[in-house]
């Protein structure tokens, strides 16, 4: 089964900023951070961690 991952990095506002929460459509929820690019960088260390999709086709697909 492959899993789908797309990424929403949700605002959280709190007195006078916005902090930044980013989500996974896999269950993965990142820490909540102040700035967008250190919620980004969670997202990347989050996708670069994950298994290659290792399903390949059939060599005789009859």
């Amino acid at each position: 089964m492959r899993v789908h991952h797309l990424i929403e990095i949700r605002p959280v506002p709190v007195p006078e900023w916005t902090l930044h929460w980013p989500l996974c459509t896999c269950g993965w929820a990142g820490d909540i951070v102040r700035t967008h690019p250190l919620a980004q960088d969670q997202v990347d260390e989050h996708l670069a961690t994950q298994p290659p999709d290792s399903a390949q086709p059939a060599l005789f697909d009859l």
